[in-house]
């Protein structure tokens, strides 16, 4: 998913779901590049991922172990589903927006937000602990 800057300073999404759970593992934000995939498949080591459903794009088999690599658009849907959940609540994701962070702090602690209540959890939790405090 990228987050529409200057063209020569495009920041991409790296995202990892776990099928079986959908629920949002990490996500990585940097460059469309192999160095930036990597750092997020090293972190996702710790979670003893056995398979990477992804699109047809050669860095993803630069930098993921042919074994585990599987290339085909019929696995995409929930990532593609969850990329447009991103866009309809965060204004800063939607494409051709005037609401761009230019912070990669303020995009990460978004991703944060949008996995934990959104993604993973349920948004209800927000008005609970409101009520709390």
């Amino acid at each position: 998913m990228a987050l529409p800057q200057k063209k020569r300073h495009t920041r991409w999404i790296w995202k990892a779901l776990d099928r079986d759970t959908g629920h949002l593992l990490d996500w990585e934000c940097g460059r469309r590049d192999a160095a930036t995939l990597k750092t997020l498949v090293d972190r996702l080591a710790s979670w003893a991922v056995t398979c990477y459903c992804t699109a047809h794009w050669q860095v993803y088999a630069t930098v993921i172990p042919a074994e585990k690599l599987v290339t085909s658009k019929v696995y995409m849907d929930a990532i593609e589903r969850d990329h447009c959940r991103q866009r309809h609540w965060f204004g800063r994701f939607k494409r051709k927006s005037i609401i761009v962070s230019k912070s990669r702090a303020m995009v990460d602690l978004t991703m944060a937000l949008f996995a934990r209540f959104r993604v993973n959890g349920d948004v209800a939790e927000i008005f609970a602990l409101d009520m709390i405090t």
